[in-house]
């Protein structure tokens, strides 16, 4: 498992919930150790599970070829409905829902062409596919109107990876911030705010580029997803190899969904999580920026309670379930 430093506790998360639940800026979070015991619900790789009781339809990357040729898929959550979207020599990848479930951003690119990859929009039964411009990890805003997206500037040992942000046609392109350094893994919050690493360390701003606010000064990269009511956000936990739910309430403690996370993913991979719209489960597997293997497709509840696997799936990357 590749190591990175990360210590993620629950009065970091606290303070990044505070901010991006009212949009603007507040002082710099502090991490503190956080110790939860594993949560008993958490079964062994080894031992079989259950079908997902959780009802809807995913999106994911499936891995063709490690490192090489990786293709969209749809999937129903019991394992029925696997569909193939995309069939194209390269990597796609990073698909994101449109907020009213009826179109997929994704990004594509060729390996064997430094692979600069491209982002590109379908409809969700995989047809109309368009090319919006150059870039990846593409994520749609709550309301529909705009597409987050990293672009790569500059060349050799000056290339940077920063957050842009455009209208969901493609038009209106612009970086969101000038500022030196490489920003990675955008995401958006309930209320349209930005979260990125920079440097390994989470920041927030506003798509306009206004109210930015370092949130950790660890060191420590963060993967997280916040819940559709913008209480909790699940995170993977490098230090302790764990995916775990941290509640916003002073009061609450981490939940542990999966412990440790070697036990389900790939060595040297990442963990992904991605809530349910009713914020009630999540669907874990590799991340986007894992290496080379994907994974079964993990679902289980946001307390901990009923680890489940998707059937049918052994190599999947960074699941995204479809808006209801």
């Amino acid at each position: 498992m590749k190591k990175v430093v990360c210590p993620l506790g629950c009065s970091l998360l606290v303070a990044v919930l505070a901010l991006v639940a009212c949009g603007g800026s507040g002082d710099t979070g502090t991490t503190s150790s956080s110790q939860a015991s594993p949560s008993p619900s958490v079964a062994s790789s080894a031992n079989p599970l259950p079908a997902p009781t959780v009802a809807g339809t995913m999106v994911f990357a499936r891995v063709i070829e490690p490192g090489a040729n990786y293709d969209i898929y749809v999937i129903d959550s019991d394992g029925t409905g696997l569909r193939q979207l995309t069939d194209d020599p390269g990597v796609e990848e990073g698909p994101s829902w449109s907020p009213d479930g009826q179109r997929i951003v994704y990004d594509a690119g060729d390996p064997s062409k430094t692979f600069r990859p491209s982002v590109w929009v379908m409809h969700a039964d995989g047809s109309g596919k368009v090319k919006l411009c150059r870039g990846g990890a593409p994520r749609w805003s709550p309301d529909g109107r705009q597409i987050v997206f990293t672009r790569e500037l500059g060349t050799g040992e000056t290339r940077t990876e920063n957050v842009f942000v455009m209208n969901a046609d493609g038009s209106g392109q612009r970086r969101v911030m000038n500022r030196k350094g490489s920003e990675t893994q955008p995401a958006w919050t309930p209320n349209g705010m930005i979260l990125f690493n920079r440097n390994n360390d989470l920041f927030a701003v506003r798509p306009d580029g206004s109210g930015l606010v370092q949130l950790t000064k660890t060191g420590g990269a963060i993967q997280g997803a916040v819940s559709p009511d913008g209480k909790s956000i699940a995170a993977f936990e490098p230090d302790d190899d764990r995916v775990v739910v941290v509640p916003l309430h002073r009061s609450g403690t981490p939940v542990v969904l999966l412990a440790p996370v070697l036990d389900f993913i790939p060595d040297g991979a990442e963990a992904a999580s991605a809530w349910t719209p009713d914020g009630e489960a999540l669907a874990v597997a590799s991340s986007v920026w894992g290496e080379t293997l994907g994974s079964r497709i993990y679902v289980v509840n946001a307390d901990g309670s009923r680890l489940s696997a998707v059937p049918n799936v052994e190599d999947a990357l960074g699941p995204a379930w479809r808006p209801e």
